[in-house]
């Protein structure tokens, strides 16, 4: 057996031996709560809900199994443990936010399969020509307007090969250039900003609205717009000069650049029929998002069905194109996430947990907003953004409750858009992870910027919760 055969063997027993420990340990928490004695103020189930939230935090950041088998798992141990009827249960994942956000995957499959996101990419890079700081702020701002309309990751994966195209055209060295380590952390940061300007960018902000839809809180397309964007429009600019101030950029000439976007943009050629189709049709679904889009009208979910269902009349995409590009399993995670928020509200769990953490924090609404801003964020860097806010999420409204100057509104949209904001490490975002394969940064740099990145931001949705949310729209 060669040497790279048993190097190879070893990493994978090491890997099932980890992801076999990780499974056990889940499964010990949930023997451990089950027996333990029950804390005063807490039902039964209320403590088996906080065991399940733990193993489900475990699972979530350690992956041992794929997160839409957790997901599901999630689902079935509520009924087993006789926790919630299965009926209960399983009607959750009826939920008209896991319905809208298969109509928006199926609208970003569209748009990625006859090549429109590219199309877009090149045509806004191209009024970014200027110097290699505006151009860095043209990837940045590229990907932050794309991730308004189709998921973060995809836009990232659409970005790598382009910026990378530039790169070597311009001969930039990987891990010895600042313009390059710069370039490809404008397409991480700015796919993470831009995904919570919308509800299509992130799957935590649909699952956001559908856990305030069960409270009966209706949340529009165009609410969502209104809540989140000062802090996208705030924090692009200030991310980006702490890029520019972190990596301090070496180049004055772009020539090669130029030529490599114009080069691309000719290969692209003239748009096509289906192309013009595909837009119409999206132009009409996010028309009717922000203007239709509430309940007195016809549902965010009802519109996003509509918009897929036209793809297929017009013949713009088949059922294989969808089966290929539609990530179901987030799907299926997201099911298991909106069970165990309804778990952890019904059975009292989320309020014991907030009236904990009153006990160490006090009852300050703006002590509990930073708070619950740092916690979240911290999370949200050390695993998947949609289980953070998943696990966050009915804490954050059972605070509500105890507080009145916070509504379950004010926790939730805190919760949600803070579960974007994972800037400092590889594992924290498909965005951070797909960049950082390119091998133009290491995860020192990414550290390095996404710090001071995630502190900043941490102060942008304070100032915006406290100032703006507060005092203007009065949440």
């Amino acid at each position: 057996m060669t040497n790279s055969k048993i190097i190879k063997n070893r990493f994978i027993n090491i890997s099932n031996r980890r992801d076999i420990f990780f499974i056990f340990l889940a499964f010990l928490v949930i023997l451990i709560f089950y027996f333990a004695p029950t804390p005063s103020g807490l039902t039964h189930n209320g403590k088996l809900m906080i065991g399940i939230l733990l193993m489900a935090a475990i699972l979530w950041i350690t992956e041992p199994i794929p997160l839409a088998v957790s997901g599901l798992f999630i689902m079935i141990i509520q009924p087993l443990l006789r926790i919630i009827p299965p009926d209960e249960v399983f009607s959750s994942f009826g939920n008209q936010a896991i319905f809208f956000l298969i109509g928006a995957f199926i609208l970003a499959s569209a748009i990625e399969k006859h090549g429109i996101h590219r199309r877009i990419a090149l045509k806004f890079l191209s009024y970014f020509e200027q110097s290699p700081r505006f151009l860095t702020l043209g990837i940045m701002v590229s990907c932050a307007f794309l991730s308004f309309v189709m998921p973060e990751h995809g836009v990232a994966a659409l970005f790598l090969p382009i910026v990378i195209s530039i790169l070597i055209a311009m001969k930039i060295v990987p891990k010895k250039s600042n313009f390059g380590k710069v370039s490809l952390l404008s397409i991480a940061y700015g796919c993470s900003i831009g995904s919570l300007g919308t509800l299509i960018g992130g799957a935590r902000n649909p699952l956001t609205v559908g856990v305030l839809s069960d409270l009966g809180i209706n949340v529009t397309f165009f609410d969502w717009m209104v809540y989140s964007m000062p802090v996208v429009i705030i924090s692009l600019p200030l991310v980006w000069l702490v890029l520019q101030f972190t990596f301090p950029i070496e180049l004055n000439d772009i020539t090669a650049a130029k030529k490599e976007i114009k080069n691309q943009v000719s290969i692209a050629g003239k748009m096509k029929k289906n192309e013009y189709t595909i837009l119409i049709i999206l132009f009409i679904t996010i028309f009717l998002w922000v203007f239709f889009s509430s309940d007195k009208f016809f549902g965010l979910a009802v519109i996003a069905v509509l918009g897929s269902i036209l793809l297929f009349l017009t013949g713009i995409i088949n059922w294989t194109d969808v089966e290929k590009r539609v990530p179901w399993g987030i799907i299926l995670l997201y099911g298991g996430a909106i069970t165990l928020g309804i778990g952890i509200q019904k059975t009292g769990a989320g309020t014991w947990i907030a009236n904990a953490l009153f006990n160490v924090a006090g009852v300050n609404p703006f002590v509990v907003l930073l708070i619950m801003i740092i916690f979240t964020v911290l999370l949200t860097n050390i695993m998947s953004n949609i289980g953070a806010v998943a696990i966050l999420l009915p804490i954050g409204i059972a605070i509500a409750a105890e507080i009145p100057e916070i509504s379950p509104l004010f926790a939730s949209m805190t919760i949600a858009l803070s579960g974007g904001l994972a800037f400092m490490l590889v594992i924290a975002t498909p965005g951070n992870a797909i960049t950082y394969s390119s091998g133009y940064f290491s995860t020192k740099d990414l550290f390095k910027a996404g710090s001071i990145a995630n502190i900043l931001c941490i102060l942008i949705i304070f100032i915006v919760a406290a100032v703006y949310w507060m005092g203007f729209l009065n949440l």
